[in-house]
């Protein structure tokens, strides 16, 4: 690879002075690269394979200074794992170090994107016109025959998608190949019934090898998707996954990845790391908790990821913003006007709480979904 090829990572850098930003900013450029004092960097090496500082200049708020890195793709390799390692590696071990962005365009050959994003689940589904509705199956703790009865209710009740919980995995109360299989069972007989066939993602998150086995059995079995936790699996799974066939669209969850956000001055701002760093990924639905609900994200956050994850902009396809985590039935028309149709909306407790059962409720959220326009 010509070693004049590179790609940029923004940054946000706390300091208490623009010379001291400037100091961090050479310190990251060699850090994620050469990793060596200065000074004993050999002079062809640093000419061409250490990072080197673009921008380094105050952003509007006092001791937060942006900044710009520029960095050689040959380092990365063409591996993902390693262009990772580049962007937050080291440092991510240093404090007052926020990433807000990344230059994608160099880095798409390294990077896949969704295989199906948001015009593939669309075409898959035969839906286009509206906004799509998901619940969540759960708690963990049910037997498969308890789960997949709560399948074929929500499935009877019309619901678009119906997700594992990501609790669910391989427990001994409901193991995941008779899981798949009896929820799938419960979607065909509701779709006897309705006319209408639900998409399942059965949830394959596991250990390297256990992840591997359970989208195989997904694939087997004819799911039409997968939910997957790229924090605990490791985030260049999804891309492996993408050298299957058939390729299923794959949904991903935030599980493990709050410390990555949470910090105001350090880790990643959400729209960087569940918007563009995820649909950079391949993550073809990405799930991030909903202002208003269990956690704490703002609007204004949640609005940035929805419009990473569907800006034109990106070298990548587009994917489905999923809000999740305690969105309330009785305010779904609230956030769909927000958010508009290009949005999978997980309801799960609210759901569950509906006093005329599971089906009704279900019935409700999806005649709302449906009367979206």
């Amino acid at each position: 690879m010509d070693n004049s090829q590179r790609f940029s990572v923004h940054y946000l850098i706390t300091a208490r002075s623009g010379s001291e930003a400037v100091k961090l900013a050479e310190d990251i450029a060699i850090e994620q690269t050469a990793e060596m004092p200065p000074d004993a960097i050999p002079e062809s090496i640093r000419q061409s394979s250490t990072g080197k500082v673009v921008i380094c200049k105050q952003a509007g708020k006092k001791n937060l200074y942006e900044t710009v890195i520029s960095y050689p793709l040959a380092v990365a390799g063409d591996e993902l794992s390693q262009c990772l390692n580049m962007i937050f590696g080291n440092i991510s071990l240093k404090p007052g170090i926020r990433i807000s962005g990344i230059g994608w365009h160099s880095l798409d050959r390294i990077f896949p994107g969704p295989y199906w994003g948001i015009g593939g689940i669309r075409d898959k589904l035969n839906i286009h016109h509206r906004p799509l509705s998901c619940s969540a199956l759960k708690p963990v703790g049910l037997s498969n025959s308890q789960l997949a009865n709560r399948c074929y209710q929500m499935a009877k009740g019309g619901v678009d998608i119906i997700k594992d919980d990501h609790g669910l995995v391989n427990q001994s109360s409901a193991p995941f190949h008779d899981r798949v299989v009896t929820c799938m069972a419960a979607i065909e007989k509701a779709a006897d019934e309705t006319g209408k066939r639900t998409a399942y993602f059965p949830n394959i998150t596991g250990d390297c090898f256990d992840t591997w086995r359970r989208y195989e059995i997904a694939q087997s079995l004819g799911a039409f998707g997968v939910l997957i936790s790229p924090q605990l699996t490791g985030m260049s799974i999804i891309k492996s996954l993408q050298d299957t066939d058939p390729v299923l669209p794959a949904m991903a969850h935030p599980t493990f990845s709050g410390s990555f956000v949470m910090n105001k001055e350090h880790g990643f701002t959400p729209s960087l790391y569940y918007g563009d760093l995820w649909r950079a990924l391949g993550a073809d639905s990405v799930i991030y908790p909903n202002s208003g609900g269990r956690f704490s994200f703002t609007e204004n956050d949640c609005e940035g990821i929805n419009n990473a994850l569907r800006q034109d902009t990106s070298p990548f396809r587009k994917s489905f913003p999923t809000p999740g985590g305690g969105i309330q039935r009785e305010s779904i028309g609230k956030w769909i006007d927000r958010y508009g149709k290009d949005t999978i909306f997980l309801i799960g407790g609210s759901l569950y709480q509906h006093k005329g059962g599971l089906e009704v409720a279900v019935r409700e959220f999806q005649d709302e979904i449906e009367d979206y326009g």
